[in-house]
């Protein structure tokens, strides 16, 4: 059967070649699950920053549901998440 490659990121396992690893390396399913990953260990701060500079994203807000999901280059935010992790923001910045 030959040695298989485990990706951790898109929990999938192929067959281990050159060929196959460069493919998958470079696929876009694996660069998103690879951005999810990173996404989940940024802190409050730069979140923040970051979903201050977007503009909302207006299917997200009317129906609650967006195609892209976390690759939607608008803000899923409300205006109340976003109080909530200024407050968080603004809780580490007094301890410290």
């Amino acid at each position: 059967m030959g040695k298989r490659y485990f990706c951790d990121y898109c929990d999938r396992t192929f067959q281990d070649n050159l060929h196959n690893r460069k493919k998958h390396l470079n696929g876009v399913q694996h660069l998103r699950s690879k951005k999810v990953w990173y996404d989940l260990f940024r802190d409050a701060a730069t979140i923040l920053q970051e979903e201050q500079t977007k503009k909302p994203c207006r299917k997200f807000l009317q129906t609650g549901h967006c195609d892209f999901g976390s690759n939607c280059r608008f803000s899923h935010m409300t205006g109340v998440d976003l109080e909530k992790l200024n407050m968080q923001v603004q809780g580490k910045r007094r301890v410290t």
